[in-house]
This record gives C-alpha cells, structure tokens and sequence, in this order.
C-alpha cells in the first residue's frame, strides 16, 4: 500500500556503502546524481548514476564499443516497479517489473526507511559485503 510521505520526487544527496571491515565508500563518487519518484497509485521508479560517466565516442549509443558499454554499465542503476510500506518495520518494498541489473527483475528490493524533514534515507542489511545507506532530498515543485 502506498504511503503518501513517500509520494514525490526525491534527488539523491549521498549515496555511502559501508564494507564488512568497516571501512565507509562511495559506489559512485561523492557527487553521485539521482532521482526516486513515487506516486500515490503505489509506482515506484529510480534511476542512479556517476556523474563522470564517459561519453559514448559514437552519436550511435547502440554502436559503442564493449569497453564503452561495460564502463557505462557501471556507473548507471535504475530499476521501476510497484512498492509496499510496511511503517511497523519501517520498510519499504520494491517490487521490480523492470531493472538494469537483470538478476534483480521480478524481485524484491527491500529498503529501511527513515524521514527527518524532507529527507529519505533509504539504506539496507548487508548485501553481500556491504549495506548501502542514500539520503534523498524532497524537490520541491
């Protein structure tokens, strides 16, 4: 069920991964560009991305070279899809229809919440070796 502190688009002002030594870094730079939006119909979509991504050397994006392409990859996360609020866990949940990273189609994407004014901080449990923590500022207008 949607939740309408969720609803709106959000910009993302930090994105920090913390490692299973410890050890705090940013998976795409400290000047990491993004947007969450959500509706109040229950749609989610995100798309994130390294602000110092190398152009493409062609005008034909479908042309790029394999190194272009892996390269562009890595510095590109997006994913759509319907979402839950579960405010007793303070989670929510993502329901992916579509994604950039293919083994993430069709799951769930299960993120802590917390608001403080209009700022979302979505974080996770370890995934792997390392839990991600992504403050997101409410735009305006």
């Amino acid at each position: 069920m949607a939740n309408g502190k969720f609803v709106g688009s959000w910009a993302l002002k930090a994105w920090t991964a913390e490692l299973s030594d410890g050890k705090i870094v940013y998976p795409f730079g400290e000047d990491v560009l993004g947007q969450i939006t959500y509706d109040d119909n229950g749609n989610m979509a995100v798309q994130i991305m390294r602000k110092d991504r190398t152009p493409f050397s062609g005008v034909d994006p479908f042309q790029a070279s394999p190194e272009e392409v892996v390269e562009a990859f890595h510095g590109f996360l997006s994913y759509c899809g319907k979402y839950d609020v579960d405010t007793d866990a303070g989670q929510v949940i993502h329901h992916l229809k579509i994604s950039s990273i293919p083994n993430w189609t069709g799951q769930d994407q299960i993120r802590n919440f917390e608001f403080d004014g209009d700022q979302l901080t979505l974080s996770t449990d370890f995934i792997g070796a390392s839990r991600h923590r992504l403050v997101w500022g409410k735009v305006k207008g």
